[in-house]
């Protein structure tokens, strides 16, 4: 099993900690045309358990998904978290196939912080250096029980795992503007769990990680800061959220603290990359994820960094009916992994 997609027929699908996302597209006057997208909820902790009868459960549920979407295809290539996976950007010589294989494997022993057999490794020449006659290679890996835990869900949905790719590889297709492909970019996903942050260098993630940041998060400081049930925690943080003038700015006294945590992983990440990178410089910031639709988020954000913040829009690449218009565009922050990943097959 890759952890990159070959050219296949496939849909993509995202799993996430709260919903099931799925797309398919298909080449359409050379350029990828929508064919079906589709969610389902999640009941809450059964995606990350690692019980026989969950897995089935969320097999169940993958498979109600696909049948309601009507997918044309039982291959899927499925979504990793940066929180599941660990990626890095390692320099290589020119080599001859197998003896870059072999070098690639030395090198990644030293990177990845966990025994090379323990993992599902795979890389990808990502750039050129002819001057020193070396390669940039994008190296991925899994711990296997992971892999074969996605592997053992979808098979159980009578579906074929092509491949797993990480959330950041997929988002950098769908968010990133054709005018963006050559700048450096910091992708966000803001999930319920936590936030995967990706810097994006010529669509090329550079550096990836994840801070233990989320809305789950935000919902448990809500509820006990303000002594209210979760329910009523989750309707203030979705009204309020980091506007100031709204109850006398109470639900933004309580998020502040965890939000400046998050701006502040989002500064690591940008100093870290930049001191690494000193001839490139991050023009914008590209927000994803059902977290960012908290009133006033994306301008604090925005304000804290002193860089442009957008919200990403997982639709602009691809082709779609004219009257989806405005379902498709409700629906922005949650298809950004799986439009992305729909789209490598399409190509």
């Amino acid at each position: 099993m890759k952890l990159f997609p070959q050219e296949e027929n496939y849909f993509g699908l995202d799993i996430g900690s709260s919903s099931i996302k799925l797309a398919q597209l298909r080449a359409l006057h050379g350029r990828p045309s929508l064919v079906t997208y589709g969610d389902i909820e999640v009941p809450s902790d059964m995606v990350v358990s690692d019980s026989d009868i969950d897995q089935q459960r969320v097999a169940d549920l993958i498979k109600q998904l696909a049948d309601d979407a009507k997918v044309t295809s039982k291959n899927v290539v499925a979504s990793l978290n940066a929180a599941q996976s660990y990626t890095a950007i390692i320099t290589v010589p020119k080599l001859s196939h197998d003896e870059l294989a072999q070098s690639i494997k030395f090198q990644a022993d030293k990177v990845i912080p966990m025994a090379i057999d323990q993992v599902k490794l795979d890389w990808a020449v990502v750039g050129e250096n002819p001057a020193s006659d070396e390669l940039d290679i994008l190296l991925v890996a899994a711990p296997n029980n992971v892999a074969n835990k996605y592997l053992n869900i979808v098979q159980k949905a009578g579906l074929e795992l092509m491949a797993l790719e990480i959330n950041s590889i997929a988002q950098s297709r769908s968010l990133v503007s054709p005018a963006d492909a050559q700048s450096c970019i910091l992708i966000a996903d803001l999930g319920v769990l936590a936030t995967d942050i990706a810097i994006i260098n010529a669509q090329i993630p550079r550096l990836v990680r994840s801070a233990a940041v989320g809305y789950k998060a935000m919902l448990r400081v809500a509820t006990q800061n303000l002594g209210i049930d979760p329910g009523q925690a989750d309707q203030f943080l979705k009204k309020f959220g980091m506007d100031q003038t709204k109850l006398e700015g109470q639900v933004y006294k309580t998020l502040k603290p965890i939000v400046d945590h998050l701006v502040e992983e989002l500064n690591k990440s940008i100093t870290f990359f930049q001191e690494k990178n000193e001839n490139k410089h991050i023009e914008k910031i590209i927000l994803t994820g059902g977290t960012v639709a908290l009133p006033g988020l994306p301008l604090y954000i925005a304000n804290s960094t002193g860089l442009t913040v957008e919200i990403g829009n997982p639709w602009q690449n691809i082709s779609y009916p004219a009257e989806l218009q405005s379902n498709l565009a409700g629906l922005s922050l949650n298809y950004a992994t799986a439009i992305g990943l729909a789209m490598r097959g399409a190509k």
